[in-house]
């Protein structure tokens, strides 16, 4: 009997009888002609899944290497503890003794990490058959499971404890100490770098304040190690060929809760660029290809540029029909100069024309809608630009999951100089219906109910319905687009709207009525839109004694404007940009007469990874014709919506006049003019659950176009919760040059929708 389960797992019991032994014993001794092949003890196992890899069969003559054989190719198969082999008259009689089954696994010791966690990807499951190699794997996979979540010194044991002669318990016993956190990096060696901005560069981070949300702090092993890496390249595009980055020293605090890291660096010199070659098979004059790089003689070495360089030195090639160009690069170093020639090789391979164009994972968006924002035709000659900017244009309509947009190119059968083109992709969801209720320092408290689709039955039209019930706005408004009008350039669209409003000081208003536009591509991304638009304005409530109730009126405008759009993404941008110049005229009919002219301008650039830099410059400017222009078609500034650091109305020119009541009240009566920016650090916090912090600073002003005497500024931080109900914004501006009279102290704003 054995006294421990543990220990009896390891034996391997190989138990030969028997009934009768030859005197010579050797690999080719013939023992016996076999007249039938049996296996014993089978419960779960079935017999053929054994027979049918023995080598042992009815009619053969048995040897000792035919046995030992197959009694190792029974014991290989992870069924069985032991395994004998028997001799009844002419048959053999293997007897086994089935594993066990793990009938249940206990997770003991997990608070920090759930077992759903733990068991994904394991091998040994609930009634599998026991297997200690599979749970020694299984135990080094948790393991890491735990590393990648920041507990570094988690260790995890297993027990088999026997139920039965055929069931076991399998549990798990885990320790995992507190997560590991990074206390302090410290490079050795710096001359060229401040540490602050190589830390910037990796992924492992000091513990910091907002570490909970953000997770940094963790020291992760493999995070680390690409880390590293990380260094080597931001050297190398910063001319530092030759940098030399020591294995780090990680030392583990004495209650195992702190790691210091320290990284030495030998940097070594700066290179620059001596002289740069071209040779092979040349397209171009060397004029023309070296306009096509980035990189020039004289200037420090990147990688990075030289990266980009060959790539659009390929591109230029394949955009002639030479799909399997090639361009090599050649680094040499210059022998007793800290300067480098670089010397480009050139291949040129077949011509080519695409073949047929596929796509794949479109169940609800119409092929139409992506092919027609490709650059290449089937039959057209091979570019590889035409294929990167198709790529784009169909990232950018927004349907799809990101990165899940893949391109591949493949030689038709039989004729390797046409490439088909395989387009798959991902779709995500491209409606919402959401119904929220809060509270905006904007607005006060708010309901808010919207449906919308932006691929409307799959053929890229948007329609939306929202409505915004709060204490101060209620707005309702039902809008429908289609970007390629009967399958043409020409997009329409319109709006039909209300809106009642009383966030003003001088009085409150209602206003309904419809819009219709019309749209054209002029150039590359830009279009011409042309909006007519008829809306009915009532005031209520009038506070300000001096207001012309003959604001109230209806007004008849036109709209014509060219927008721009380059980001990466229409409804959340992280690179690119968007501009809008648009003039406006009131007076087509109607009772209201003036002139607006708009520039909306606003840049996205990814800094380092997913820290995204926002820019916004807003310019408006409206001239009356012949009648007064109505307070709420002018400008003010302040809010949740432009200067974060000021109450609504804060900025523009006021008046004192007798309000309702008879007294005295200042009033903000609308400036003719206005212009501000806005600047903005935005990263994710906990992005799966779509929170990000952001940094920003606000400046501008709202008065007469002529009398500009203040640039009012304002800086500030805030969240985003990028939620079901649309993008929570949660905000504190602080002011840096408010009047008097104003309220200087900081200003909290929670509003709904992004700011742009």
């Amino acid at each position: 009997m054995i006294n421990s389960w543990k220990s009896f797992i390891y034996i391997i019991v190989f138990s030969i009888t028997f009934n009768v032994i030859a005197n010579e014993i050797g690999p080719t001794k013939r023992l016996f002609k076999i007249s039938d092949v049996q296996i014993q003890g089978l419960k779960k196992v079935e017999k053929e899944a054994v027979l049918d890899k023995l080598r042992a069969r009815k009619g053969l003559t048995l040897t000792n290497e035919i046995l030992f054989n197959d009694i190792e190719t029974i014991y290989n198969l992870k069924y069985f503890e032991s395994v004998e082999a028997h001799q009844e008259g002419q048959k053999l009689i293997f007897k086994v003794v089935e594993k066990p089954i793990v009938a249940k696994i206990i997770f003991k010791g997990n608070d920090e990490v759930d077992k759903d966690d733990l068991s994904e990807g394991l091998k040994t499951r609930e009634y599998s058959i026991l297997d200690v190699n599979s749970i020694q794997a299984d135990v080094r996979k948790m393991e890491k499971t735990y590393e990648e979540k920041g507990f570094y010194l988690a260790n995890v044991s297993y027990e088999i404890r026997r139920v039965n002669n055929e069931n076991v318990h399998l549990i798990y016993h885990i320790s995992e100490y507190d997560k590991v956190r990074v206390k302090k990096i410290t490079f050795l060696g710096l001359t060229a770098f401040a540490e602050e901005e190589l830390k910037s560069i990796m992924e492992t981070r000091e513990e910091s304040l907002f570490s909970f949300l953000s997770g940094s702090g963790n020291f992760k092993e493999l995070n680390f190690k690409t880390d590293i890496e990380r260094l080597k390249y931001f050297y190398s595009t910063k001319g530092y060929l030759q940098v030399n980055v020591a294995v780090p020293e990680v030392t583990v605090s004495e209650d195992k809760k702190w790691v210091f890291i320290t990284v030495k660096i030998k940097e070594g010199p700066k290179f620059e660029v001596r002289d740069i070659y071209f040779q092979g098979e040349l397209l171009f004059t060397e004029e023309e290809l070296l306009e096509k790089t980035q990189l020039k003689a004289g200037e420090v070495y990147s990688e990075e540029l030289l990266r980009k360089d060959i790539q659009r030195l390929t591109e230029s090639y394949q955009d002639l029909g030479y799909a399997f160009a090639n361009v090599i690069r050649n680094i040499q170093l210059v022998p007793g100069e800290n300067r480098v020639d670089i010397q480009y090789s050139f291949e040129k391979g077949k011509l080519a024309k695409f073949g047929r164009i596929s796509i794949t994972g479109n169940s609800k968006t119409r092929d139409k809608v992506v092919r027609r924002e490709l650059k290449i035709h089937e039959g057209g000659k091979y570019s590889g630009t035409g294929l990167r900017e198709s790529k784009e244009n169909v990232n950018r309509l927004g349907f799809f999951e990101p990165g899940s947009v893949v391109f591949n190119t493949v030689s038709a059968p039989g004729q390797d100089d046409v490439l088909d083109v395989e387009i798959s992709v991902k779709e995500k969801s491209t409606g919402q219906i959401s119904v929220g209720a809060g509270y905006s320092t904007a607005t006060g408290g708010f309901f808010q109910a919207s449906v919308s689709q932006n691929n409307f039955r799959g053929l890229g039209q948007q329609l939306s319905f929202s409505t915004n019930l709060a204490k101060e706005t209620q707005n309702f408004s039902l809008s429908f687009t289609e970007p390629y009008f009967m399958d043409s350039k020409w997009t329409l669209g319109g709006e039909i709207f209300r809106t009642v409003d009383t966030q003003l000081d001088s009085y409150d208003y209602k206003k309904h009525g419809f819009a219709a536009r019309v749209g054209y591509p002029i150039f590359e991304y830009t279009r011409l839109y042309t909006t007519y638009k008829l809306e009915e304005t009532e005031l209520t409530d009038i506070k300000d004694q001096t207001v012309d109730e003959n604001e109230a009126g209806v007004t008849s405008s036109a709209r014509v404007a060219v927008v721009k759009d380059k980001r990466n993404n229409r409804f959340e941008p992280t690179d690119g940009y968007y501009w809008n110049v648009a003039t406006e005229y009131a007076g087509i009919g109607g009772d209201k007469k003036w002139w607006k002219n708009e520039i909306d301008i606003r840049y996205f650039y990814p800094v380092w990874k997913e820290l995204v830099f926002r820019s916004r410059l807003y310019t408006g400017k409206i001239e009356d014709k012949g009648v007064p222009i109505p307070r709420n078609e002018k400008f003010s500034l302040g809010g949740a919506r432009n200067l974060r650091g000021y109450d609504i109305e804060d900025i523009g020119p006021k008046e004192t006049a007798k309000n309702s009541d008879g007294e005295d009240e200042e009033f903000n009566i609308g400036a003719p003019f206005t212009a501000f920016t806005t600047l903005e650090l935005e990263h994710p916090l906990a992005k799966e659950a779509g929170l990000k912090f952001v940094t920003f600073f606000d400046a501008g002003t709202a008065a007469d176009f002529n009398n500009v005497d203040k640039i009012y500024m304002d800086y500030g931080f805030g969240f985003r919760w990028f939620s079901p109900i649309g993008v929570l914004r949660f905000e504190w501006g602080i002011p840096i040059n408010p009047d008097e009279d104003m309220n200087g102290g900081t200003k909290f704003h929670f509003d709904i929708g992004q700011l742009f």
